[in-house]
């Protein structure tokens, strides 16, 4: 049996990932991987492979595998070619760096397009207090917001 001892001093992980918030670097790499998350969902909804795609924004099948692996730094006139060779188009955002955006509905109930989102906002609170040390614990608030498709 194998048995994982804990060393004083050792790696953290959990505390280096905290960390890595602390970085413009995290955030980056968090744009890239979620763009081409949802241009492939985008391609897959609509039945669209990475050959037409590339046919439809005149680049190299190549370059469309280098945007679904997260490596191209896509320039916003890139983003809007992207989104009109899809039949779509991008809004953008700009919430707390701890609060998340995550889409609950594509379509109404009449097959109408529309949008439901809910910002989820999770904020970690410190009480340091003589008998508590450092007691953190998370409040979260969640708010619907209506975006218009």
């Amino acid at each position: 049996m194998n048995t994982i001892v804990q060393v004083k001093g050792g790696f953290d992980f959990l505390g280096e990932l905290k960390e890595s918030h602390k970085h413009l670097a995290y955030y980056e790499e968090g744009l890239f991987i979620e763009t081409a998350a949802r241009v492939i969902d985008a391609m897959e909804t609509r039945g669209v492979t990475r050959s037409e795609l590339a046919r439809r924004l005149n680049v190299s099948p190549a370059y469309i595998t280098k945007i679904l692996r997260g490596h191209a730094n896509l320039s916003l006139e890139s983003l809007a070619k992207l989104a009109f060779a899809l039949d779509l188009k991008w809004e953008s955002i700009l919430i707390p760096k701890n609060a998340k955006v995550g889409v609950l509905s594509l379509t109404g109930e009449s097959g109408e397009a529309a949008i439901r989102t809910i910002e989820t906002a999770t904020v970690e609170v410190v009480d340091k207090t003589p008998i508590q040390d450092d007691y953190a614990h998370t409040e979260e608030n969640r708010y619907e917001l209506r975006i218009p498709a």
